[in-house]
């Protein structure tokens, strides 16, 4: 077994840390929009206006959680205060398969109510591009200072549909789409919608419009030279697997000089496994980011090859615009996708947050799926919300790792992890995941004053180590160091309405160049250089 230790390279920098690696997603799901974004109503999931919330269970929320705009103030308050969200995607996901733009505009009286196809149940169109009189996306991202990210229908949707949605939301002439924007909204100003996904997880089988890789890669290119006719400022998202698939491969050779991003998805936590093993759930999860950094490796690999193919000097970024910890069959369509995480899945989150600062060259947008309800850091009640466990690794990422610079780091882990990895092929393929995982930032505030942002994961269930931390030709001033520990004893600790289990600890110490790291932790150092 090697000794423990941390290196830390300043003069090593990788690349500035996207503020969009802190995105949001909202998809028209369970109680994400309604009850969510929305206060819920008599007739929002997991009601139907035919099948109402009985009068005497039903619970309004209360005014002074609207804003005057209608929406959840405590969640917007979170979303853009506590954890500064910079952008969401939206309408989904598999929703948008099978959405139709044109049912979400214009007053909300005369909106057609569809069935919704992808997770079951019913849509009401309440929440759509915008509206005069009700609430809506592009005015939540105002009132949120969120960048709006959406995603085309290419699934039931055609290109002429794509191409109304672009004119409606950013045209600036006299056309008819600008104008019915105008007549809907009392405002002269587009909406300036500047990021567009092609399509949502074409390739899976659930899918509404399933495509082969070839057929969507023509289908795209299509559809991204139209849309660049409309508005060739459009910042466009093909759309990838995993990463390091074939239809990443086939779609990246025909799109790549298209595009801007090409974008992949993948859950921990998720997959088939013999779950009456709990104990080995703990290892399932909190080593099965290892498999997102893997895929973003082979996936940049992808997009370079394609790139000299057409000899395209522009790069390409990663958009994993759905990430996060899912367990299939605790968060299901008939809950609406509500999981209640515990400690372990916090760490797990904490991964997969290293894995991004680390990748920081190649990864410009990581939407947590969800915002809120929904696989979510969230949940909300009528009357307030509690934050899961896999909230504070998100906020100390966001609060701390934010505006800097994603600096080298190398970790020497003591032992290996041997047991079983979600999925297997983490350990076949990549190697046994090493207990310790840390990134590294460096940052300069606006009087030049610098500082490093060290972020460790302690993944092993039972061990402590203390680890030297080396800085690599730079002095630490003061002798303190600023402690955000994230630790419980009990890994399957969970923070509930009653009782918040999980939080953060923040607390000054005398640095000495060492730290202990506790078994089974998440520890943010912050420390100040010369």
């Amino acid at each position: 077994m090697s000794s423990p230790a941390l290196d830390i390279f300043p003069s090593a920098p990788i690349a500035p840390v996207s503020p969009f690696i802190f995105a949001g997603f909202l998809e028209h799901l369970g109680r994400c929009i309604y009850g969510g974004i929305l206060p819920a109503g008599p007739t929002t999931f997991p009601y139907t206006p035919r099948k109402p919330c009985p009068n005497d269970q039903f619970v309004a929320t209360p005014k002074e959680l609207l804003t005057p705009e209608g929406f959840r103030k405590d969640v917007l308050e979170v979303m853009r205060d506590e954890l500064h969200t910079p952008m969401v995607r939206w309408p989904g996901g598999n929703f948008v398969s099978s959405y139709n733009w044109k049912d979400g505009v214009g007053p909300p009286e005369t909106r057609a109510r569809r069935p919704e196809l992808a997770w079951g149940g019913e849509e009401s169109n309440l929440f759509g591009t915008d509206e005069d009189v009700c609430v809506l996306f592009i005015a939540w991202c105002r009132v949120a200072k969120i960048e709006p990210y959406i995603v085309l229908n290419m699934g039931t949707g055609t290109l002429e549909d794509a191409l109304h949605w672009v004119e409606y939301c950013n045209g600036t002439g006299d056309t008819y789409y600008a104008n019915l924007r105008r007549q809907n909204t009392g405002r002269d100003e587009p909406h300036g919608v500047k990021y567009w996904g092609l399509g949502n997880e074409v390739w899976g089988e659930w899918q509404v419009g399933q495509q082969t890789a070839a057929a969507y890669a023509v289908k795209a290119r299509q559809w991204a030279h139209a849309i660049r006719l409309i508005d060739p400022s459009a910042k466009l998202v093909g759309c990838g697997e995993t990463g390091p698939d074939e239809w990443d491969k086939v779609v990246l050779e025909e799109l790549v000089d298209k595009v801007d991003f090409h974008s992949i998805h993948l859950y921990t936590g998720f997959g088939q496994r013999d779950r009456s093993q709990i104990e080995r759930e703990y290892g399932r999860t909190v080593y099965g980011p290892d498999a997102a950094e893997y895929s973003i490796e082979v996936c940049k690999g992808l997009v370079n090859k394609a790139r000299f193919s057409k000899g395209l000097n522009k790069p390409i970024k990663i958009a994993f615009d759905e990430y996060g910890v899912w367990d299939e069959t605790v968060g299901t369509p008939e809950n609406g996708l509500e999981q209640y995480y515990n400690f372990t899945d916090a760490l797990s989150m904490a991964s997969w947050l290293n894995v991004f600062i680390r990748q920081a060259d190649i990864v410009d947008i990581a939407c947590i799926a969800q915002s809120v309800n929904v696989i979510s850091p969230l949940i909300t009640s009528p009357t307030g919300l509690f934050k899961q466990t896999i909230y504070y690794p998100l906020y100390l990422f966001s609060r701390y790792m934010r505006g800097g610079v994603a600096i080298r780091v190398s970790m020497t882990s003591p032992t290996t992890f041997p047991g079983e990895t979600l999925p297997r092929w983490v350990s076949e393929v990549k190697g046994h995941p090493s207990e310790l995982d840390a990134s590294a930032v460096l940052h300069t505030d606006e009087t030049g004053k610098r500082s490093l942002r060290i972020a460790v994961v302690n993944r092993s269930e039972a061990n402590s180590y203390e680890v030297p931390v080396r800085v690599a030709f730079e002095d630490i001033v003061d002798g303190q160091v600023e402690v955000h520990d994230l630790w419980h004893e009990d890994v399957t600790a969970k923070n509930t309405w009653e009782k918040q289990e999980v939080k953060v600890k923040t607390r000054k110490e005398t640095w000495n160049g060492k730290w202990t790291f506790r078994e089974h932790s998440f520890t943010m150092l912050v420390l100040t250089l010369q």
